[in-house]
């Protein structure tokens, strides 16, 4: 009878045991690693909003940011699998190991000139000189892209690097240039600046130069898109454009690596959407977070998990794990019917004061994954020595067999990191805040 009793006894603790691991793994978050950059850029302002609110909220998806130099390092960092997702602009460098999840902002390839330069379409650069603002390089390609639809060779426009659109006013007074190339979301300093920058130089009206054939362009190259900049879009009296125009643009993207967990992705997709009104508030440029084209033929491919989200088909925790979770119940039943016939034989008092102590140290982990502040943390590991203690003191009177004992010390290495993992988010947090300071 004792040897069955013991059986059964460990049987439940080993299922306990196997329940806080289980507790312990369902329970922590996942970590993703999202390249972005440069630091002062607009897409990093609003991952960085993105990774403190999934914190705030104690979301089951969490993102680790990867600074990187710009679009290109940040795609790099994909198919170097040192990040999980990155955010890339599609004519710069698209991952071969990426797929979108969604779309964070559209940008237009925004073609600007003072009325006496005497520029009013595309062919009028021939020979000229042009600005170009931020990204450089990548501009500088978009520009080449434009002029060889045109059949305008590149050598036949000079290219002037300009750091700030506070360069641009100077540099039409003064010839330096002819017109300006900036690109940006529609609303953001990097257009608004810059047609200001035209306004002032030209006593006048800013001259937008369309591209009329963004639609040709974009039929032959994947990477780019017609872009519609409506009349008025930089406000002004009379509007400013005066007429609706179409030039190129390009979009920036979330992607993530194509072996990323379906259910990781359709859950932070989830999450990335229901917090984009909260994130707006903040950064406007939230509000331009779109989904992608889902067309499984589409040039640009969405992640699967994304996908699920976008079409309704995510499964759910259930769906995903219920086989075991139908095990799980056969063998609770099992050992809970051996325990119960058992149970008689055993000493009520002495059961429920150990299984008492198990109780308390779940509820330590539970508060620890919930707490706000050191001193919760300080509070939770006082209580744990409590139980430490405690259970050594029924260890020393033989109240507590070896079996149980190594049960009660997993579940204290457990509480003891959940303690510390929480502490490492509160540390985090706090460096992020005086980051943003």
């Amino acid at each position: 009878m004792r040897r069955l009793f013991l059986t059964a006894v460990a049987a439940c603790l080993a299922l306990l045991a196997m329940g806080l691991f289980a507790f312990q793994w369902v329970s922590a978050p996942t970590t993703l690693r999202v390249a972005v950059g440069p630091m002062d850029s607009d897409d990093t302002r609003l991952m960085v909003a993105v990774m403190q609110t999934l914190a705030r909220e104690r979301e089951t998806v969490r993102l680790k940011l990867v600074l990187t130099d710009g679009a290109a390092a940040s795609a790099a960092a994909i198919e170097d699998d040192t990040a999980d997702l990155a955010v890339v602009r599609s004519d710069v460098a698209m991952p071969a190991k990426g797929q979108t999840v969604a779309i964070m902002h559209r940008d237009a390839a925004l073609l600007l000139t003072s009325e006496h330069k005497g520029i009013s379409k595309v062919s009028g650069l021939w020979g000229r000189n042009v600005g170009i603002l931020r990204r450089q390089e990548a501009n500088a390609r978009l520009l080449e892209t434009i002029l060889d639809h045109y059949e305008i060779p590149k050598d036949s426009v000079t290219t002037v690097r300009l750091n700030s659109p506070d360069e641009v006013e100077q540099a039409l007074r003064t010839n330096k240039i002819d017109a300006v190339l900036a690109v940006g979301a529609l609303g953001t300093a990097a257009l608004n600046d810059s047609a200001a920058a035209v306004v002032r130089a030209g006593a006048g009206a800013p001259v937008f130069i369309p591209v009329g054939e963004a639609a040709a362009i974009a039929q032959g190259l994947a990477v780019v898109e017609p872009f519609e900049i409506v009349r008025g879009a930089f406000g002004g009296t009379p509007p400013r454009p005066p007429e609706t125009l179409t030039t190129l643009g390009v979009s920036h993207r979330l992607v993530a690596h194509m072996k990323l967990d379906e259910g990781v992705i359709s859950e932070f997709t989830r999450l990335l959407f229901e917090m984009r009104p909260a994130l707006s508030k903040d950064i406007p440029l939230a509000n331009r977070i779109e989904q992608p084209d889902t067309a499984k033929g589409s040039a640009l491919p969405v992640h699967s998990g994304a996908s699920a989200y976008y079409e309704g088909q995510v499964t759910t925790f259930f769906e995903r794990y219920g086989d075991w979770f139908y095990l799980g119940v056969m063998v609770v039943s099992i050992l809970g019917s051996a325990a119960a016939a058992v149970a008689s034989a055993a000493t009520d008092r002495s059961r429920s004061r150990t299984m008492a102590l198990l109780d308390q140290l779940l509820r330590i982990i539970q508060k620890a994954r919930t707490a706000e502040s050191e001193d919760q943390l300080q509070a939770l590991e006082a209580e744990a020595d409590q139980v430490l203690a405690a259970a050594l003191g029924k260890a020393g009177r033989d109240t507590m067999d070896q079996t149980v004992m190594v049960a009660m010390f997993l579940g204290l290495d457990q509480a003891r990191r959940a303690i510390h993992e929480q502490r490492l988010i509160l540390e985090a947090q706090l460096s992020l805040a005086h980051a943003a300071e």
